[in-house]
């Protein structure tokens, strides 16, 4: 009964609730990142310095920049977002097969 088992006055789906509801918004502020790149690109908004505060530790992971013409495209967003989803989907995976 695994399902079953009380953790912290919790049971255990609760706890995988909470971590895949924090992994949604750490996808959000990576979007949101993204698009605070286009918007703000010097960084001096506050919304998107807090945010950038968050998400550039784990993007700096991924940075790949590929220069096109006079501009240059960073694509540590996107691949950041689909390492993110690899991860939840082997968590949830795990979880399923119950080797949690």
């Amino acid at each position: 009964m695994l399902f079953k088992v009380k953790f912290f006055g919790g049971t255990i789906l609760d706890i995988i609730e909470i971590i895949l509801k924090m992994f949604n918004l750490y996808t959000i502020l990576i979007l949101i990142n993204i698009l605070g790149t286009w918007i703000d690109p010097y960084n001096q908004m506050a919304l998107f310095q807090w945010v950038r505060k968050f998400t550039e530790p784990y993007l700096k992971l991924f940075k790949i920049v590929i220069p096109i013409g006079n501009m240059n495209l960073d694509m540590s967003g996107i691949i950041g977002l689909i390492v993110l989803d690899v991860i939840k989907e082997i968590f949830l995976r795990a979880f399923s097969l119950g080797t949690f």
